[in-house]
């Protein structure tokens, strides 16, 4: 069962318009509050959304928008301050549970202790939510992008078919009998279909691959099909903004060598005095000759992480010119990413994407009050597919216990993994789904509710 909840969004930007948009279609009772009335009146007109316009941290605002009946506020404007206020002020109203976006640094930390004290349910950081998936992407250099379910026990790596590959026109049968490794293809793009396939389905070049196995299995998995690169042990950093900051910290810890190229003489300074590994280089990062001086040509990887979305889709289609191996770019503007996509570049990371896809997983965790419960949810091939992990919390019937094999599952819909205390079960027809497992369900149509909701009515 969905608990259908009231919910005020502060913020009617480009992530509190995507939040907007995504919990209208789910059926929450949605409303939003933005000092700027364009703003309001552009959400409110495409989506099903009650708007309100004026400052997230005003009382009066705050109970005109109903705070106090709200099963969740969540405040994602440019300011850190405003949406730590406005989520303080609308817990002390009633709202039961409030999300906010905190993007300074400084703040990060004190948040991590004082959350309990300034009644924040749950903070996001997008510039540290980035950088962590930037670390991911760099931890298998032949994935454009790589996630995690099950507390980082499985994996899921998307990545594009090479023409002369060991994969071109093999069916996936062929392929685990041949590899005898613990992984599944569990979906594929293919120009612009996405199919979730079976194991007669052939690939080819160009495809691009969504694929999930244990954390220590894909590796091998890369390596058996063709696909293995060198491990990254030195980058080239475009921008030394807030992405690259947090990122340092995540290379210092791995012993990977780093270069930043940055114009801002204090930004500079700042990652230079926070880390020592990094070698720091103040200049245009845009300029050719400086990026062939600092090593473009031999380094493992090239981060583009400037904050002009055409600057960094620009400097990385170079890069790729000049042989690098792992190229990613930080695309701001969540509509620019399918186009940049278009042209070539795959390991392609959105902040703002990842903080709207953030929330709604938390909204959605608390909406289903069912007997499987959704813990994450990742989109995959251009966000035409979705893998959503689903903890079951009470035997279920005619799902639980029952073999895979025997089980009659809506088309589009595929059982991906079992986690079952610390064994991870990448299944067969004959496993089953237990009371207390973790189950990835991965789908191009459906977005199930609840576990029970795979199956044929």
């Amino acid at each position: 069962m969905v608990i259908f909840m009231n919910i005020v969004v502060i913020g009617g930007g480009t992530v509190g318009a995507a939040i907007c948009a995504e919990l209208s279609a789910d059926k929450h009772n949605i409303t939003l509050i933005d000092g700027n009335a364009a703003a309001v009146e552009e959400v409110t007109s495409t989506s099903d959304v009650f708007g309100v316009v004026g400052n997230g941290a005003d009382i009066s605002v705050l109970r005109k928008a109903g705070t106090e009946k709200a099963d969740l506020v969540v405040a994602v404007t440019p300011g850190d301050e405003l949406n730590i206020l406005s989520c303080a002020a609308a817990k002390k109203l009633g709202a039961k549970n409030t999300v906010a976006r905190v993007r300074n640094p400084e703040y990060s930390e004190l948040m991590a202790l004082m959350r309990a004290e300034m009644n924040l349910s749950l903070t996001i950081n997008p510039e540290l939510a980035a950088a962590k998936e930037i670390y991911r992407s760099l931890r298998f250099p032949a994935a454009a992008k790589v996630d995690t379910f099950y507390r980082g026990r499985v994996e899921m790596a998307e990545f594009v078919v090479r023409e002369n590959t060991p994969l071109c026109g093999v069916s996936l049968n062929e392929l685990r009998s041949k590899l005898h490794l613990r992984f599944l293809v569990c979906g594929v793009l293919r120009g612009d279909e996405a199919f979730i396939p079976n194991g007669l389905f052939r690939l080819n070049a160009g495809d691009v691959l969504c694929v999930t196995a244990p954390d220590e299995e894909l590796s091998r998995f890369f390596l058996a099909v063709g696909e293995k690169k060198r491990p990254v042990k030195d980058v080239l950093i475009a921008g030394g903004g807030r992405v690259s900051y947090y990122l340092e910290a995540l290379l210092q810890k791995a012993h990977i060598k780093s270069t930043v190229i940055e114009k801002n003489r204090e930004l500079c300074n700042e990652i230079a005095e926070e880390y020592s590994h990094a070698t720091v280089v103040q200049g245009d990062p845009t300029r050719q000759e400086l990026l062939l001086e600092e090593g473009l040509e031999r380094t493992d990887a090239f981060l583009a992480l400037l904050d002009t979305d055409e600057e960094n889709a620009i400097i990385s289609m170079y890069a790729k010119t000049k042989g690098v191996g792992k190229v990613v770019t930080m695309i701001r503007t969540m509509s620019y990413v399918d186009f940049f996509r278009g042209v070539g570049l795959q390991s392609i990371v959105s902040p703002r994407s990842s903080t709207a896809s953030f929330i709604l997983r938390y909204v959605r965790s608390l909406a289903n009050a069912d007997s499987s419960h959704i813990e994450t949810l990742h989109k995959f091939l251009s966000e035409r597919v979705a893998a959503m992990e689903f903890r079951v919390k009470e035997p279920i019937q005619g799902l639980t216990d029952v073999p895979l094999k025997a089980l009659k599952c809506k088309k589009g819909i595929l059982i991906a993994c079992i986690g079952r205390k610390d064994k991870v079960i990448i299944p067969s027809g004959d496993d089953v789904i237990s009371n207390g497992d973790t189950v990835i369900v991965v789908t191009a149509k459906h977005h199930p509710e609840g576990l029970e909701d795979i199956l044929e009515s």
